[in-house]
């Protein structure tokens, strides 16, 4: 009777400090900020990578780059085209005339205002891809070029419209009409850099979710450890009642 007894109490002693384990991993994931960006259900999610610069001659000339878009909504896209734009923001803090203000007289600044048009003043990246037959629950990957040397913007953010957009309408009573571009456009998400999901394969769900989802299993596990350790201290106690009983 001490031998089961020691057993009883030896694997209640490792089931303890098994929960000590999952509570500590559990508590640890839900006292850490969940301040993450992350991405909609309800939306077709893209980005932009494998951002390579195109020389000629040593130059760079212009950027070849892919953008991989994932459907998670239940539309079917006949064909929609999505227009990009990266501000420059290190002109925009820059004021080349400034510059020169302070090592020109004002002569000299007169005269290189001449040689310098208005075509040549900063202006966004610029690009479009064009899509076909893309379908719910879908992904696919395309590649673009865009004749611009500051390759670099492309890993901020860009201001983006979809535009035109023609959808087939999965329900009878809505009109088969191509959306409105303002309603297009609010159908995607773009993923930057400054998401994690950028660096990984997209997903069905965000990883915001997945690690809910995580959460939820070990909490449960965790229950399911105090039904058990509750279990074996009731029959514990039945044990000690029938020793005492024998004695």
């Amino acid at each position: 009777m001490r031998k089961t007894t020691k057993n009883l109490s030896v694997l209640l002693f490792g089931c303890v400090a098994l929960a000590s384990t999952t509570a500590r991993a559990v508590e640890n994931k839900s006292t850490t900020p969940e301040k993450e960006p992350t991405t909609r259900s309800d939306a077709v999610i893209f980005k932009v990578h494998d951002i390579s610069p195109v020389l000629d001659d040593g130059i760079v000339t212009g950027c070849d780059y892919t953008v991989t878009l994932y459907n998670r909504t239940s539309i079917n896209f006949r064909s929609f085209t999505i227009n990009m734009a990266w501000k420059d923001a290190v002109d925009e803090r820059f004021k080349f005339d400034r510059y020169l203000e302070t090592l020109l007289t004002p002569e000299e600044i007169a005269q290189q205002r001449e040689f310098m048009s208005k075509d040549e003043t900063s202006k966004p990246m610029q690009t479009a891809i064009t899509v076909n037959a893309f379908g719910a629950d879908k992904q696919i990957s395309v590649r673009g070029h865009v004749n611009n040397e500051k390759c670099y913007l492309m890993l901020s953010n860009a201001a983006y419209t979809v535009s035109p957009c023609d959808i087939a309408r999965n329900v009878d009573n809505i009109s088969t009409k191509g959306l409105e571009n303002k309603e297009c456009t609010a159908l995607f998400q773009l993923v930057n850099t400054s998401n994690p999901e950028y660096f990984g394969q997209f997903k069905n769900i965000s990883a915001t979710e997945v690690a809910s989802q995580n959460q939820t299993v070990q909490e449960n596990e965790l229950s399911d450890i105090d039904t058990v350790i509750s279990k074996i201290v009731e029959n514990l106690g039945t044990s000690d009642k029938t020793l005492t009983d024998i004695n």
